[in-house]
């Protein structure tokens, strides 16, 4: 017959298990122990089921398995090869915290969204279904981690339902593409997958060429000679479909001071960013620079 301390080794195992702290509510009748430990013995079993579903799926998104071992997974654990999700991966630049991790977890239903943590850095996120929403779960999920949890988080999305049989190429994917907008666009927190377009471009250039367009275009000028101000400006521009007035008005200065920093990088590189061709010239060698010096660092 199981006693107390038993009883309390099974409540410390789930603790471990699960982190949370759990206890039993004194009730006016008395408990039959053997019951309760029953009982506490079957969650533990589910506990370590969906560690070890977790486990397999980790190792299915991120590592080479034969098809063996994927089928014996998919039967071991339930799993139907053609059975359609989505995927949304977050990643915690300065690191995640017990707490953080918690809110994200909590954020969506459990029967909708499973989360699996990847690495400290990056939990992925399936989805089962509503995948026509994924939008609107990215901006519900920024809010709440910025105003609960208070932590910096990027996320890149899949807005598109794929088998479970091809998830590991969609989260290589994913991956890649937190890459290129961490790269490409440092300021922004979401990167769509389908989205980055001349970045993921870029992103696949050998470097040999890269370094020619360089050459080609800039001479000796240096990119990452520019001032922050007109840098600023640059980008402001390209954002604005080169109109110089809601540049201006974006950037709080004078038209003049606008042109003022324009003409100044003209005269360096020899481009005149306010002329169209001039401009996709420009974009193209500042994400080469900004692609080789992610590289080197």
């Amino acid at each position: 017959m199981p006693n107390s301390d038993e009883i309390r080794a099974l409540l410390d195992r789930l603790q471990e298990a699960t982190g949370l702290r759990l206890c039993l509510e004194e009730s006016r009748e008395t408990d039959d122990p053997g019951a309760t430990a029953e009982k506490l013995r079957n969650l533990l079993a589910l506990t370590r089921s969906s560690r070890d579903k977790h486990s397999f799926l980790r190792r299915f998104l991120t590592e080479p398995l034969d098809e063996d071992q994927v089928r014996t997974g998919f039967a071991r654990h339930h799993i139907r090869a053609d059975a359609l999700r989505a995927l949304i991966l977050v990643s915690f630049p300065d690191g995640s915290t017990d707490e953080a991790r918690r809110i994200l977890s909590s954020i969506f239903p459990r029967s909708r969204v499973s989360p699996l943590p990847i690495r400290r850095e990056l939990i992925l996120l399936i989805i089962k279904d509503h995948f026509s929403d994924i939008s609107s779960m990215v901006s519900t999920l920024l809010d709440t981690m910025a105003s609960e949890a208070m932590v910096p988080v990027k996320i890149t999305y899949s807005d598109q339902a794929r088998p479970m049989a091809d998830l590991p190429a969609l989260y290589r994917d994913l991956l890649t593409s937190l890459y290129i907008g961490n790269t490409f666009y440092p300021q922004k927190q979401v990167y769509g997958a389908g989205s980055l377009g001349l970045a993921r471009l870029v992103y696949a250039l050998p470097e040999a060429p890269c370094r020619r367009y360089l050459l080609e275009h800039f001479g000796t000028y240096d990119l990452g000679q520019l001032d922050p101000d007109t840098l600023r400006a640059i980008h402001t521009l390209f954002s604005n479909n080169l109109s110089l007035s809601e540049t201006a008005r974006r950037l709080f200065v004078h038209r003049n001071t606008l042109a003022y920093r324009l003409d100044k990088f003209q005269k360096a590189s020899g481009l005149d960013v306010r002329d169209f061709d001039d401009a996709v010239t420009c974009r193209i060698g500042m994400m080469i620079w900004q692609k080789l010096h992610q590289k080197s660092r």
